[in-house]
């Protein structure tokens, strides 16, 4: 039988226009994946935490998810948070709120970790106590870079305000347009909010609803206008130059500089020269640095002193600049509570080089640096009327057990006042439930007990005792307390404790 088989004839292939017609299709699927994933406003980091734009993730944890920086102390609050719940016993929530991402400005990562930790810090001591209700659960709330999604973290704070048991915010981290717009949001929705770092005066509002532990940057002003007064009354002819940084929006630096010309002009305070610069306005910033230190160190005889109306990153600029090329500049340069932030956040991995650097300059240069400091350790023991009179041993004990660094990291105050923040709202919420009984322990009744801790009422903090100006005009502002008045020493430079935060003496405004 003869089959007829018909022959096998490969399939032609596909002609190159099929080819990149279907390539070309596969690539518009992807780019659309892409654009779409990219238009989405917010992926989840974990539940309850947004992913932003550049992967920077943002909003509530208990501890249970550890923003960038914070490993082992987020950790520490899970823990104290879980058994806090597991307890039976009541209990509310303080947020401990700002940028945790570090980088903005002033606040680099080491003084937001030491924030961080002095309040859960103050968590521990006010839980470890028996007999005291309510007991403090900590959550921690990132803003993002810069502030920038302060008023997503609101939106979610006031939505879960019930659940959480909320009673009030603390921490704020810095002063600027994000934040002011924060507070105020706190302060319509009825939440207190008492502000750790926080300077800037436009804080303040004769509406009730926002104190602080720090002190703001018009009273740190006049304790400066102070300073100056005495010298020129001791050292006739003493030259004293404004440094002036002009940055659109910066609540903090407008504060300081309008603060310290009003008080200058008080005081009777003698201004040779102001000198304008602008900070933030494009990479390569650091130039103009550069020529504000030329007008003060390379034009003829320095002058005595410069008052320093900028933040700390610009100051590190300035001093680095003033001993470029081994420059002589030895000036007295007094600035504001962010001159804290002047060693924090180097640009790149080679922070060990960069400090080094900066210790060199600043020592050939022979500048000394000054700043109106919220808290010290020093100050604190001067304030109690010695070391064991007041709680600030006990504070670095527990301190060092929660986070093994050494004592010297607490010189600049930042753990201090997070601690205080925390503690004297806890305080609050114990007074609270004393007046008004176990089940009335909310914001409203929180923002009222901290409105009358003044007086027979002060919270014995580590940084001295926290009261709050009771009148409209100041209401929420911290009284009844100096400030410290801190020398601030080139990295390396031996003969300082830690080499960088001296205490000096204290500051009245």
């Amino acid at each position: 039988m003869t089959t007829t088989q018909t022959p096998l004839v490969a399939p032609r292939p596909p002609s190159r226009k099929v080819a990149w017609t279907v390539m070309a299709v596969v690539l518009a699927l992807v780019a659309t994946y892409f654009i779409v994933e990219a238009a989405r406003p917010d992926t989840e980091c974990a539940p309850g935490i947004a992913k932003k734009a550049g992967g920077e993730c943002v909003g509530v944890s208990d501890g249970s998810f550890t923003f960038t920086g914070l490993t082992d102390i987020s950790d520490k609050i899970r823990t104290e948070n879980r058994r806090v719940a597991e307890s039976g016993e009541k209990w509310v929530s303080v947020v401990y709120l700002e940028s945790m991402s570090g980088g903005g400005e002033d606040r680099g990562p080491e003084g937001i970790r030491q924030a961080v930790t002095g309040a859960h810090v103050a968590q521990l001591e006010l839980n470890a106590e028996r007999g005291t209700l309510p007991r403090i659960r900590l959550l921690v709330a990132n803003t993002g870079r810069g502030d920038a999604y302060a008023d997503d973290v609101v939106d979610q704070l006031l939505k879960r305000k019930d659940e959480e048991q909320l009673v009030a915010v603390a921490g704020i981290g810095q002063s600027n347009i994000h934040t002011q717009a924060a507070v105020e949001r706190l302060r319509q929705a009825g939440v207190p909010t008492v502000g750790a770092t926080v300077a800037a005066d436009g804080m303040r509002s004769r509406v009730p609803g926002f104190f602080r532990v720090s002190f703001p940057a018009s009273a740190q002003a006049a304790a400066a206008a102070g300073y100056f007064k005495e010298q020129q009354a001791r050292r006739p002819g003493y030259r004293l130059h404004v440094v002036r940084d002009s940055k659109v929006d910066d609540v903090y630096v407008d504060s300081l500089h309008s603060g310290f010309i009003t008080a200058a002009a008080r005081r009777g305070v003698k201004i040779e020269e102001i000198v304008p610069f602008t900070s933030g306005q494009a990479e390569g910033e650091g130039n103009a640095l550069r020529v504000v230190a030329e007008k003060i160190c390379g034009t003829g005889p320095p002058p005595d002193a410069v008052y320093f109306a900028a933040r700390g990153r610009e100051l590190r600029s300035f001093i680095e600049a003033a001993g470029e090329g081994r420059r002589r500049c030895p000036v007295t340069v007094l600035s504001g509570s962010s001159a804290v932030g002047v060693y924090f956040d180097t640009s790149r991995q080679s922070g060990a080089q960069e400090l080094a650097e900066l210790g060199r300059r600043w020592r050939a240069g022979g500048l000394k640096a000054f700043y109106t400091a919220y808290a010290h350790p020093d100050a604190s023991a001067r304030i109690y009327g010695g070391p064991e009179r007041g709680p600030y041993a006990d504070f670095e004990r527990r301190y060092l057990e929660v986070y093994s660094g050494g004592a010297g990291e607490l010189d600049n105050g930042q753990a201090m006042v997070g601690h205080d923040a925390v503690y004297t709202i806890g305080i609050a919420a114990r007074r609270a439930r004393d007046s008004y009984g176990p089940s009335r322990v909310t914001a409203g009744t929180v923002l009222d007990l901290l409105g009358q801790t003044n007086g027979t009422y002060a919270v014995r903090g580590v940084s001295g005792p926290i009261a709050f100006a009771p009148d409209s005009g100041g209401s929420g502002e911290p009284v009844g307390r100096p400030m410290a008045l801190v020398e601030l020493g080139p990295p390396g430079e031996s003969g300082r404790r830690a080499g960088r935060y001296a205490f000096v003496g204290p500051l009245t405004p």
